[in-house]
């Protein structure tokens, strides 16, 4: 049920320590990637411990994330190794290599989160915790995998993008706020918690981004196209309120 307002700025710092450390110092890298998933793990439990809104909390981490990635690169630049552009720049045959890690990500989610008892209680964590700690679960433990997958994901997707885009930026991603929250409303989940589709919001993420490709293609300059997107995303939600009254009647 937590609401993470700062992965864009987190994934623009991911891009900034990799563009300046990744290639000259992988060990530098790799510790401040280390102590970055450390520090968001803590933030998790700190809501955690004192019943916090996680929506403000991240909101607050979002400008820590922002200002340690200024620090590593204060403006756009640096580069990152040859074999991360590589690997990003790889054409399999057949399918294009966002798709297949867009297959990849859905089919590991739904097995982990749908199939296994630990996704269950994952996912009981967010609907009923009490239950879960009568079950003997730990719910502090549940939350730090919970943020620790969260970060390491960030992780991997800041180090994708800086292979995508060769070097580091400090604000190459606010969109993947509106991605991150508007991707698992769209695809079926629920701010209550509890309540999600892996599948749904793989597609619910990419039906975002293609949104986006389709503004740009007719012309939409880039600063309405984030309200464009929230646009969509509320027509859509809307539908789904009036749905589930249609259904309840």
């Amino acid at each position: 049920g937590d609401i993470d307002l700062s992965n864009g700025a987190f994934v623009g710092m991911v891009t900034c320590i990799a563009a300046v450390h990744l290639d000259s110092d992988p060990a530098v890298a790799v510790l401040l990637l280390a102590l970055a998933v450390g520090a968001y793990v803590l933030l998790g439990l700190l809501i955690h411990a004192r019943e916090l809104p996680s929506i403000i909390v991240s909101l607050g981490a979002s400008f820590i994330w922002l200002g340690a990635a200024i620090i590593v690169l204060p403006a756009p630049g640096g580069s990152v190794p040859a074999w991360l552009k590589a690997a990003m720049a790889a054409k399999p045959p057949l399918v294009p290599l966002p798709i297949l890690i867009a297959l990849a990500a859905a089919a590991v989610g739904q097995y982990l989160l749908m199939h296994t008892a630990f996704g269950v209680v994952l996912r009981g964590a967010g609907s009923n915790p009490r239950a879960v700690r009568r079950a003997a679960w730990s719910i502090p433990m549940v939350r730090v995998t919970i943020y620790g997958a969260a970060a390491l994901l960030l992780v991997l997707s800041g180090l994708m993008l800086s292979g995508i885009i060769t070097s580091g930026d400090p604000n190459v991603a606010p969109s993947y706020t509106l991605l991150g929250v508007g991707a698992v409303i769209l695809g079926g989940g629920s701010f209550r918690g509890g309540e999600v589709s892996p599948v749904g919001t793989v597609l619910g993420a990419l039906t975002l981004s293609l949104a986006g490709s389709f503004l740009s293609f007719l012309d939409i300059p880039p600063t309405w196209q984030i309200g464009a997107q929230g646009v969509i995303l509320f027509l859509v939600l809307a539908g789904r309120v009036l749905l589930d009254r249609g259904s309840r009647a």
